[in-house]
C-alpha cells in the first residue's frame, strides 16, 4: 500500500515518455540505509533503516554544445523520492528534483549530483510531534549526491544499476526545528532506454583555452529565518555582497569577496536569552550585524554554476555559532551580466538560512 503513489507515479512515467522519441533512460531504484547521527539532536530518531525508491528521467547529451564535451556528456534530468523512514515520528518523505548525472571509467561510474524539493508528512509539532526535530516544516530542501555502477542495454533496452546514495532534507533555518536528515543508503535498480539505438557522441572538439578577465559583482540576497530556540517566529534577513572574479578556465572560476549581513532573528534572540537565562548576562545593546570575507569557487556548467564559498567573519560581536560560515548553491546566468542565485549559508552542519538573490557581474 505504501508504495501505491510511486507505483502510479511511474505508470505515468512510462506513459508520458515512451511514446516519443528521445534519447533518454528511465530509472527505477530501490534503497535501504541509516540514518547518519550528525548531531546529538537526531541520535533519538536513529531506530530503524530507511527504504525507498527513485524515479528519474535522465536525457543524454551528446556534444553539441562546449559544455557538454568539457563534462564528458553528461545526463541531466528529473527525479522523484519516496522514502519511507520505518519511524513515524518521522513520517515519509516525497521529493522532486533537477539533476545531473556525470560519468567517468568509460561511462561505468555514475555519478549523480541533484537538488530539489521535499514533502514531510510528519514535521515537528510542540504538542503532537516533539521529539521530530529534524523537521520543523512539511516543506524542505532536497539533495542527493550518487555513486552508481551503470550497465545500459543489457536485455534489450533494460539496464542495470547498483552503488550508493547519500540524501539529504532540511529546510535550510526557514523553520525550527531544523536538525535535519542525512540518509546513507545502497540502491540497486534498473533502467529502460527510450531510443531504439544507442546514438553515437560527437567527436571532442580542439577549443581554445578559455579565461576572462577579473569581473566584479554585486549582490543582493534575502528571505526568512528562525532561531533555534523554537517559537520564536520567522524574520527577514538580507546579504549584500561584492566581490572580484577571475575565470581560470572553461569550468573553474575563482572568488574573493565581502558579506554584509543583517539578521533580524538575531536581535530576536538576543533579547529572548537575556529574559530567560538572566544569568547569562547578556548585553543587549551589541550589535547584530555581520560582516564576513569570503573566498569561492565557481563551477560553470553552460549558463548554470554551482558557487562554493568558505568564510570569516571580520565582524560579528554577537559570536553567533563562531567565526566561520560556509555556502553553497545554484546559479543561473540570465545574460552574461545578471544572474538569479539561490544558496544556503551554515556553520558547520548547522544551516542557518536559505538565500535568494540576483546579482550583476561587470
Amino acid at each position: 500500500m505504501k508504495y501505491r503513489f510511486l507505483f502510479l507515479l511511474l505508470w505515468v512515467t512510462f506513459s508520458a515518455f515512451s511514446q516519443q522519441r528521445d534519447d533518454a533512460y528511465i530509472g527505477v531504484d530501490y534503497f535501504y540505509g541509516s540514518v547518519l547521527k550528525h548531531n546529538r539532536s537526531v541520535a533519538q530518531l536513529v531506530r530503524a533503516n530507511p527504504a525507498g525508491v527513485l524515479l528519474s528521467y535522465n536525457k543524454r547529451t551528446h556534444g553539441d554544445q562546449r559544455w557538454q564535451q568539457e563534462y564528458n556528456y553528461p545526463d541531466w534530468g528529473f527525479s522523484l523520492l519516496y522514502q519511507d523512514f520505518n519511524n513515524d515520528e518521522l513520517g515519509r518523505n516525497y521529493s522532486a528534483g533537477f539533476h545531473y548525472n556525470f560519468y567517468f571509467f568509460n561511462r561505468q561510474l555514475q555519478i549523480r549530483i541533484g537538488q530539489g524539493l521535499n514533502y514531510n508528512t510528519n514535521p515537528f509539532d510542540i504538542d503532537n510531534n516533539a521529539k521530530n526535530l529534524a523537521f520543523g516544516s512539511h516543506i524542505t530542501g532536497f539533495s542527493q549526491i550518487g555513486f552508481q555502477y551503470i550497465r545500459p542495454r543489457i536485455i534489450g533496452k533494460f539496464g542495470l544499476r547498483a552503488g550508493v546514495l547519500l540524501l539529504h532534507h532540511s529546510n535550510g533555518g526557514v523553520k525550527s526545528p531544523n536538525s535535519g536528515l542525512n540518509t546513507f543508503a545502497t540502491s540497486i535498480g534498473i533502467t529502460y532506454d527510450l531510443e531504439d539505438e544507442k546514438i553515437a557522441n560527437k567527436e571532442r572538439v580542439a577549443y581554445e583555452k578559455y579565461t576572462e578577465p577579473i569581473k566584479y559583482n554585486f549582490i543582493l540576497r534575502g528571505g526568512f529565518n528562525e532561531s533555534d530556540f523554537i517559537e520564536l517566529g520567522q524574520h527577514p534577513f538580507f546579504v549584500a555582497s561584492a566581490f572580484a572574479d577571475k575565470r581560470l578556465s572553461y569550468k573553474h572560476t575563482v572568488q574573493l569577496g565581502v558579506d554584509f549581513i543583517v539578521s533580524d532573528f538575531l536581535e530576536v534572540q538576543r533579547e529572548f536569552t537575556a529574559a530567560a537565562f538572566p544569568g547569562r548576562n547578556v548585553n543587549t545593546d551589541i550589535d547584530y550585524k555581520r560582516v564576513g570575507l569570503f573566498l569561492g569557487h565557481e563551477f560553470r556548467l553552460n549558463r548554470l554554476a554551482v558557487p562554493t564559498q568558505i568564510a570569516y567573519y571580520v565582524y560579528n560581536p554577537s559570536g553567533f555559532e563562531g567565526l566561520v560560515y560556509i555556502r553553497a548553491g545554484i546559479k543561473f546566468y540570465v545574460t552574461d551580466k545578471l544572474f538569479a542565485v539561490g544558496t544556503v549559508r551554515a556553520h558547520g552542519g548547522n544551516a542557518e538560512a536559505v538565500e535568494f538573490g540576483i546579482g550583476v557581474r561587470l
